[in-house]
């Protein structure tokens, strides 16, 4: 049996298979110039570098046991906890007002967001005591812009956010993430990664239960928070207010690898409800 050629390009099934995605992902991928599509005179049908792929591949793979490895935390006695109680929230508040500036005695109203959607704010847990926190707006489509547009600090009603039910379509608000500033860079980093790890397993959550995601923004104005966005895949726009940076990931045109996951599973989840 002939050996296949190591210095071929590979074939559109060789390339899908080792990705594990989609032909119409590859597409992406190719329209993105993230992996190099290569055909040959008088060919219709094209063919993958296997350069572009193995890179894409290695990318791919660090990235999955960066953000979505869960051994370590489960061992680990930091924890990111959801936020069920009006004390975590306060503790949560009190870590806004310190990196942020505000946030301070909003706890009671933060906690009516809580209400309307649960997956809203997680707390970052070393010891049972908070050094960290994420939270979201999954805000119903037209509110977006008008969010984006407002100056601290932002004012989002009850009204304007989205449930996380199958079929719904909303955009994602990333209103912060951030980690006590009396902490190392090695440490900020490190509980800094966890935090982005929830994000993007909650992010994948939602395609698997078939929530349709159109927009994921985020601001800052700070080097930690803008560093963040830039390793995340944010792309940055013009900011609508001066006091700070506006990223933006655009999940229809988006290659990076935990949006095409997403996006995989939302294709998936739309399968199986027919």
């Amino acid at each position: 049996m002939k050996k296949p050629d190591k210095k071929q390009p590979y074939s559109s099934e060789e390339t899908r298979k080792l990705l594990g995605i989609s032909s119409s992902t590859l597409s992406n991928l190719v329209e993105k110039g993230l992996i190099e599509k290569i055909v040959a005179p008088g060919y219709t049908h094209g063919r993958y570098t296997r350069e572009s792929v193995d890179q894409y591949y290695k990318e791919k793979k660090m990235f999955d046991e960066k953000y979505l490895s869960q051994d370590e935390e489960e061992r680990s006695t930091t924890k990111v906890v959801k936020i069920t109680t009006l004390e975590e929230m306060k503790e949560c508040q009190d870590i806004s007002q310190e990196l942020f500036g505000v946030g301070e005695g909003t706890e009671k109203e933060r906690m009516k967001i809580v209400e309307r959607n649960p997956d809203t704010y997680y707390l970052l847990k070393k010891d049972n005591r908070g050094i960290g926190y994420v939270s979201i707006m999954p805000l119903k489509k037209g509110n977006l812009d008008n969010v984006l547009s407002q100056t601290l600090p932002v004012k989002i009603e009850e009204s304007q956010i989205e449930s996380f039910k199958k079929g719904k379509q909303l955009d994602i608000y990333l209103t912060a993430i951030g980690v006590r500033p009396e902490f190392s860079a090695e440490e900020k980093h490190e509980y800094g990664s966890m935090l982005v790890r929830k994000l993007i397993k909650l992010i994948l959550e939602l395609g698997k239960k078939g929530v349709v995601v159109g927009k994921i923004a985020a601001r800052s104005n700070t080097p930690d928070g803008i560093r963040l966005m830039k390793h995340a895949g944010f792309t940055e726009i013009p900011p609508a207010t001066p006091e700070r940076r506006t990223f933006v990931i655009n999940i229809k045109e988006s290659g990076i690898p935990f949006i095409l996951q997403y996006k995989k599973y939302l294709e998936e989840s739309k399968n199986d409800a027919n």
